[in-house]
């Protein structure tokens, strides 16, 4: 779902959980908001940053332009964020917490993991499409910052690991999933972020039910066969 993919890949993969934590070196560059006036001057910043992101691209977005829309001084912004990077990586990381929310379950269960599969892929693309605008403006970010590179490669390696966890315990309930647990989660997390992209660029002309509904057998018949026989429906 979420995962790791290729570098020029944007998108996190669906079951990324860990992802809704922010990495400690962002926390301590940023000063966060406690009292709700904060929150919502914060807020008021973050959006004005997305909409010139997606005007304006990353390179030729300015600090001027984000404070201008946002109606807050320099002196606002840069008691939240350092610079334009930092905000623009903060848009980022926002996108990335709605898919989370979007599509993880509180927890797997194994007596649904077909449902939850389904609904997380269908759930992860509506959002996807809902923040297309930000991700496709993001995505030459990470050709030309450092930081946001090792940021997304972070989540991506979260993205794997969890999974990689959540297959051990599937094991261990006596699920009999075949080869290696990390190849086999960056192969399956990478299949639905590559085709999310593919979708938002090149092939907008098919349907998301269809689209969500094809990744979803493609994990069906990869996974499902592994469940133990308690599992299988008779």
């Amino acid at each position: 779902m979420r995962g790791a993919t290729s570098g020029d890949l944007l998108c996190p993969a669906l079951l990324l959980r860990y992802a809704a934590m922010e990495p400690a070196r962002l926390r301590q560059a940023r000063h966060e908001p406690i009292q709700d006036r904060g929150h919502l001057t914060r807020r008021k910043v973050l959006q004005a940053a997305r909409k010139i992101l997606v005007r304006r691209g990353f390179q030729a977005a300015r600090v001027e332009e984000i404070t201008t829309l946002a109606q807050v001084g320099y002196g606002t912004f840069y008691k939240y964020f350092r610079n334009k990077q930092d905000v623009l990586e903060a848009v980022m990381e926002e996108v990335f917490q709605q898919l989370n929310a979007a599509s993880f379950p509180a927890r797997v269960e194994a007596a649904h993991l077909e449902d939850q599969i389904r609904n997380g892929i269908t759930n992860y693309l509506k959002t996807y499409y809902k923040n297309r605008e930000v991700l496709l403006a993001l995505q030459p970010a990470s050709l030309m910052s450092t930081r946001i590179r090792r940021f997304l490669s972070d989540m991506r390696e979260r993205d794997v690991q969890w999974m990689v966890a959540e297959l051990k315990k599937l094991s261990q309930e006596g699920w009999k999933i075949k080869g290696n647990p990390e190849v086999f989660s960056v192969a399956m997390l990478h299949t639905v972020e590559a085709v999310a992209q593919d979708w938002i660029t090149r092939r907008k002309h098919l349907r998301l039910e269809d689209v969500a509904e094809t990744i979803s057998e493609i994990w069906f018949k990869t996974i499902l066969p592994a469940r133990p026989a308690r599992l299988t429906s008779s």
